[in-house]
């Protein structure tokens, strides 16, 4: 077990590892916001890479069961509440699958708004 606990915290702790984890973070965080202007939703919310994104109608159940159709790579999405989207992607995570998951929300919000 401390082997594991050492692991993780040179992972952290390696250079650039948390730069990366808070641009990624910002990068987001814009896109959310980005989203929520282009919908005329409420905004978004959270700290580092747990983000929300709070829309202006309870669609979020529609858009995660949408999100689970997605192929060949589904996106993963949590809607606590009707109208609140979280977001809990890995710290590793790279621009481009930022970029690619926020390409795919703004597929599947409208295409469930259209709907």
């Amino acid at each position: 077990m401390a082997a594991v606990g050492v692991a993780v915290f040179d992972a952290l702790a390696a250079p650039g590892f948390m730069e990366s984890a808070n641009a990624r973070a910002k990068q987001l965080s814009e896109g959310l916001l980005a989203l929520s202007a282009k919908y005329g939703m409420k905004g978004e919310r959270g700290m580092g890479l747990l983000r929300a994104l709070v829309m202006d109608r309870d669609d979020g159940p529609a858009i995660v069961e949408a999100a689970r159709n997605l192929t060949p790579n589904g996106l993963l999405l949590n809607a606590p509440r009707g109208n609140l989207l979280w977001f809990m992607p890995a710290s590793n995570v790279t621009a481009e699958e930022i970029d690619t998951m926020l390409g795919q929300l703004d597929g599947l919000i409208e295409s469930v708004r259209k709907a």
